[in-house]
């Protein structure tokens, strides 16, 4: 591929993990091509000391970074891809937790140094947008359909949910038992007080109408690109088709094209919110109407690439590209 006459050496920064390396690496490899200068930020690396890294200001009031051994110019960096650089270690417990805060706080400070139109999605707007409440206020906003939701540490509210099942999803899709960390998938539960777990507190949480599906899609925006993939799921898989993936006879991928209404919907929504990478989860019910769930910024994508072949990280390399050219 050849790459334009412009960008020859042009810095391209990666904020990411050693952890997340099946993710970034397609994309910086793709870059290099192109003949950018990319630059894998490794905060897991950082964090146990296997990468240096020093920030140094003095009373002049001029910051010097390196990392690696080498000057690191942040404010040169003419594109940015914040890739979960949040990933610090495999390991759990409370401390380790207290350490992870520590370090996504103290590195923070790095982000700040790069220009803000440098990012793909600059890290300020993968907070606003990661927020749950904020996702089904702004999809309301441009036309999307959302299920009824309530916050609530009382359990009346929560009943007074008018569909005969409901749903629970923690807002980052965690829970812990016995100090380790683990995957929290939604949880159907019967609209009955009788029924619901009511020995227990029900906050921290959304609980959501429960909505028979037709099939399931996952919509990734990548500039003025979408990529769209449908689910297909069994009977035994219609609560959460994350927890069943591995079995094909529950869930399928397939490659079809959604809905171009609701697809400009997608568009305007990553636009509303400053970002230029979304990954949208719908339900499309019997009747044939979409219904939105959320959009992770910060998404992941790649077992679509394997499964029904999205060529998503080409698409991410050129968008950096773009953004680092129009700098």
């Amino acid at each position: 591929m050849t790459a334009p006459a412009n960008s020859f050496h042009k810095n391209i920064l990666i904020a990411s993990s050693s952890l997340d390396k099946g993710a970034w690496e397609p994309v910086a490899n793709d870059l290099a091509k192109r003949s950018y200068n990319v630059l894998v930020y490794k905060a897991d690396e950082v964090a146990d000391g296997r990468i240096q890294l020093s920030v140094t200001m003095g009373n002049t009031g001029t910051v010097a970074v390196s990392y690696n051994d080498k000057p690191l110019q942040l404010d040169t960096v003419a594109a940015a891809w914040y890739r979960r650089p949040s990933m610090f270690s495999s390991e759990t417990g409370a401390k380790r937790t207290i350490l992870d805060v520590e370090a996504a706080g103290t590195q923070a400070n790095l982000w700040a140094l790069v220009p803000q139109k440098a990012w793909l999605n600059s890290p300020e707007n993968i907070f606003r947008a990661d927020r749950k409440l904020i996702q089904l206020l702004v999809a309301k906003e441009v036309g999307f359909t959302i299920p009824d939701t309530v916050i609530s540490n009382a359990w009346p509210p929560i009943g007074e949910l008018s569909a005969k099942a409901i749903v629970y999803k923690t807002t980052k899709g965690q829970s812990a038992r016995d100090d380790k960390e683990l995957a929290h998938f939604t949880t159907r539960f019967h609209n009955k007080l009788a029924t619901l777990p009511t020995g227990k507190n029900p906050f921290p949480g959304f609980w959501q109408t429960y909505i028979k599906k037709k099939r399931e899609w996952r919509i990734t925006v990548v500039g003025d690109k979408s990529f769209d993939a449908s689910i297909y799921t069994s009977n035994k898989a219609k609560d959460d088709w994350r927890l069943h993936q591995s079995d094909s006879s529950r869930v399928r991928f397939a490659a079809e094209t959604f809905q171009a209404k609701e697809k400009q919907k997608c568009f305007e929504y990553v636009k509303s919110l400053g970002l230029k990478f979304g990954a949208f989860d719908f339900i499309e019910d019997e009747d044939g109407n979409i219904i939105f769930l959320e959009c992770n910024p910060n998404g992941q994508y790649g077992w679509l690439e394997d499964t029904v072949g999205l060529r998503i990280a080409p698409a991410i390399a050129a968008e950096l590209a773009k953004i680092a050219d129009a700098g």
